[in-house]
């Protein structure tokens, strides 16, 4: 009996580490999609000050 509760935990802990890296992985998609957006308002105001140079 102890061994069948034994593979119950591990079932359930492997749940539990798979729901873990299930969000870790959510997470790591957001901050890289924060970035993108963060480089693309760079990348916007780079192509403004170039405009604003030039006409100087």
């Amino acid at each position: 009996m102890s061994e069948n509760n034994s593979d119950n935990k591990t079932k359930a802990d492997e749940v539990h580490i798979s729901d873990g890296l299930a969000k870790l992985h959510e997470v790591a998609e957001m901050m890289t999609e924060e970035e993108l957006q963060q480089k693309a308002e760079e990348a916007k105001q780079a192509v403004e000050d170039a405009k604003n140079n030039r006409h100087k």
